[in-house]
């Protein structure tokens, strides 16, 4: 296979390292909305059979990065307004959750060592105006936040919810990305300080922020 197979994955069987390498792509926007996926040319691209492109589908598929279309196969899906606010939905829920847990754990002895490192990384991306850095950087920050939660359960429902923040990360490089940093920088704090309450508060007023933001973005695209 190709250098484009993300590392770290050789313990993995081939259709969960093509799952990979298409939701990377996808999330990336090197797959755009509404292009199809074409088995036998990234077969050929990948140096593999068919079989393992078609097991990674329903994956991708389930997780709302593509869809299944007569005659045309699969479709990378455009993220419409009602997917953002589902998706807006579910993060006030668990990303207050995740930021009230990592705060407790701070409380009981945990580090933020690697928390402030993820908001150290987004702060020079910020400085360098290189967009697609700055979104990998705030994605890498919010899932430190879910990793310092330590709460298994909870890291494996935000999962396939992830990728698609990533996804809307990308295609939010017009907000104000300084604000976007001031509050990342309050929120971690927060956590470090293990004030649950006030982690939880902030984690919910970043997400109805982004919210706000988002859903203004793609009214003015679509308009």
């Amino acid at each position: 296979m190709t250098s484009d197979i993300p590392l770290g994955l050789a313990d993995q069987p081939l259709s969960a390292k093509i799952y990979e390498l298409l939701r990377e792509r996808i999330i990336e926007g090197v797959l755009r909305p509404g292009e199809r996926i074409r088995e036998r040319e990234l077969a050929a691209e990948l140096n593999v059979s068919r079989i393992p492109i078609r097991e990674a589908m329903p994956r991708l598929e389930a997780e709302g990065f593509i869809k299944t279309l007569p005659r045309r196969g699969a479709v990378v899906t455009e993220m419409t307004m009602n997917d953002v606010e589902e998706l807006f939905a579910v993060r006030s829920s668990l990303e207050v959750l995740a930021a009230k847990l990592a705060a407790q754990a701070c409380a009981a002895g945990r580090s933020p060592d690697e928390l402030f490192a993820r908001l150290a990384e987004a702060e020079a991306a910020l400085e360098g105006a290189d967009d697609a850095a700055i979104a990998g950087a705030n994605s890498a920050l919010h899932e430190e936040i879910l990793n310092l939660s330590s709460n298994s359960l909870l890291i494996g429902l935000m999962g396939p919810i992830n990728g698609r923040v990533r996804r809307l990360f990308r295609l939010e490089a017009e907000r104000d990305q300084r604000v976007l940093c001031a509050e990342h920088k309050e929120l971690c704090h927060a956590i470090a300080d293990g004030n649950a309450e006030w982690a939880g508060a902030l984690a919910y007023a970043h997400v109805e922020h982004s919210r706000a933001d988002s859903l203004r973005l793609i009214r003015e695209r679509t308009q």
